[in-house]
């Protein structure tokens, strides 16, 4: 890591080793003026096409302005929220592309939460075959799990089934974003925190004791553990980027449960909130299954709700309508779900498929 230059405010770097296409993640206060000395370097001179929905527009949008003054810019809004996140957006999107005569010299611009970076990245992979495209995330959640190494969108039938691997050309984490976010929404993307850095970095001591600073909002304290996340995806996508080795599947730990959650809501929980669940039921699984001690679990338990992070299923969650959703789910092998599980936090692997009875049985005791 290094300081950024001038003439933004100080920064600090971190680097995604892709080679020919690394790029780097910038983090600091106000850092929106990194973005013309970054377009200049990867000689992105065309046109800009910023994709955002109208609330962060209204939040972010001067700041934005003001960065790209000079540049032409056109704005591509799309509602807010995962039900949009589909291909009827993405068709909307292709149009807004055309529209803007995007190429491979201009630049798509992701300004808003993991919907907003999730669709972008997939239109920017598949547009004219691939044109550049930088991450702006403006939610906890969105920069703490940035789509490092590959996108998805969802299908009527499953939670991200279709997707691809593309990267970036720069990722601006901008603490000014989070500043404004409500309490809900950030204690939603806290999820992704104890996701990155427990289950699959194995720092827990740590982190308890950071958590009342981090649910307190003390943003310094949070930009350490954002960065702390990035870095372990980040390491985990260079020796894995496209799942040659199975490798990068543990990013999905805690998650096979949680995207059942949101589809049978129809997205009305947020991802955040269904994966304090997520991870809890795949700890649970884990100790029924022999392979991570009970006093583990229940550490893992408390740290969620000390997040004020919800770690059972409410009654109005139909139990039975979630095994479906796991049999969709991309890991699953031959129509049997297959989890991330825990042998010790920081020991993610992938499970053999695992029967009907023992889910249902982790299902009862997360409706307890």
């Amino acid at each position: 890591m290094t300081d950024c230059q001038p003439p933004t405010a100080n920064c600090q770097l971190l680097p995604a080793r892709f080679g020919s296409r690394s790029y780097s993640l910038h983090y600091g206060r106000d850092i929106f003026g990194l973005l013309p000395g970054v377009l200049e370097e990867k000689a992105l001179t065309g046109s800009i096409l910023v994709v955002s929905n109208p609330a962060i527009r209204e939040l972010q949008g001067e700041r934005l302005k003001k960065a790209l003054a000079g540049r032409e810019v056109h704005w591509a809004l799309i509602p807010e929220g995962e039900q949009h996140k589909n291909l009827q957006t993405v068709a909307d999107l292709y149009v807004e592309c055309a529209k803007a005569r995007m190429d491979r010299e201009a630049c798509i611009i992701a300004l808003g939460g993991g919907v907003i970076q999730d669709l972008t990245d997939y239109v920017a992979a598949t547009f004219k075959r691939g044109i550049p495209f930088i991450q702006v995330p403006t939610s906890l959640l969105s920069q703490v799990d940035i789509g490092i190494g590959g996108c998805a969108v969802d299908h009527p039938l499953g939670k991200s089934l279709i997707g691809t691997f593309y990267q970036p050309k720069a990722a601006i984490q901008d603490l000014m974003c989070i500043e404004t976010l409500p309490d809900a929404e950030y204690i939603n993307g806290i999820s992704e925190i104890i996701n990155k850095v427990v289950g699959l970095g194995g720092v827990f001591d740590r982190l308890k004791a950071d958590m009342p600073a981090i649910a307190a909002r003390d943003l310094d304290k949070t930009l350490e553990y954002i960065m702390e996340a990035n870095r372990i995806k980040i390491g985990i996508i260079e020796r894995d980027e496209i799942g040659l080795s199975g490798e990068r599947l543990v990013l999905d730990w805690g998650h096979t449960i949680t995207y059942a959650i949101e589809k049978v809501t129809d997205y009305r929980m947020p991802h955040g909130t269904a994966l304090g669940i997520g991870m809890h039921g795949a700890a649970i699984l884990s100790r029924n299954l022999g392979f991570l001690a009970p006093d583990l679990v229940d550490a893992l338990r408390e740290l969620i709700a000390m997040a004020g992070l919800p770690t059972h299923l409410s009654d109005e969650i139909n139990l039975v309508s979630l095994l479906p959703e796991m049999r969709n789910d991309g890991k699953a092998k031959n129509g049997v779900p297959r989890f991330i599980l825990l042998r010790e936090f920081g020991g993610a692997f992938l499970s053999e498929p695992i029967p009907d009875d023992e889910i249902v049985k982790v299902l009862s005791t997360l409706r307890a």
